[in-house]
C-alpha cells in the first residue's frame, strides 16, 4: 500500500469518514481523497481536531498565512495537473474562496495544513453552522518537492 494510502485512511478514519470516501484525484505524486460522517463535531473543537490529527500524523503545522503555503499550493497544483483530470491553476487564495462559498451556503469551514518528511497534508472539515450532520473531510497528501 502506498504511503499516501496511509495517511488518507489514518485522517478518514479519525473523522469516522472512510466508509464511502473516495479519491477524487490519484496519481503517483498526489491523492485528494473527499468523505463524509454522520458523526457532528462542534465547530468549537474544530481547529482543536484539526491539531489532533496532524499530530497523530506526525506533521509539522504550516501557518496559514505564510509564504510556505504558496509553494506547497503551487506543488500540489503541479501534481495534479499530471493526472487526467483538468483544472485550472490553484493559488493560495483559493482556499479563501472556497470557504467563503461554503460559508455563504451556511457551512463552518476549517482547514490545517502539515508538513510530514516526505509529503504535504492539507485537511479541510465543514458542517452546518447548526451542528447537524454530515461532516465533510477532504484531505490531500502531495509528495514533497526535492528542491
Amino acid at each position: 500500500m502506498k504511503k499516501t494510502y496511509e495517511i488518507a485512511g489514518q485522517v478518514m478514519g479519525f473523522f469516522d469518514s472512510f466508509k464511502g470516501s473516495r479519491p477524487a484525484i490519484n496519481n503517483d505524486k498526489i491523492l485528494i481523497v473527499r468523505g463524509k460522517s454522520r458523526k457532528v463535531i462542534p465547530i468549537s473543537e474544530f481547529d482543536a481536531k484539526l491539531s489532533e490529527i496532524g499530530e497523530i500524523l506526525g506533521g509539522t503545522e504550516v501557518d496559514a498565512t505564510s509564504e510556505e503555503i504558496s509553494e506547497i499550493l503551487k506543488s500540489g497544483d503541479k501534481h495534479i495537473q499530471e493526472s487526467e483530470v483538468t483544472t485550472g491553476a490553484v493559488d493560495n487564495q483559493g482556499f479563501m474562496r472556497v470557504k467563503e462559498d461554503l460559508e455563504s451556503m451556511g457551512l463552518v469551514v476549517e482547514y490545517k495544513v502539515f508538513e510530514l518528511p516526505s509529503f504535504d497534508v492539507v485537511i479541510a472539515i465543514w458542517e452546518d453552522k447548526n451542528e447537524i450532520p454530515p461532516l465533510y473531510v477532504e484531505v490531500t497528501v502531495s509528495e514533497r518537492e526535492v528542491e
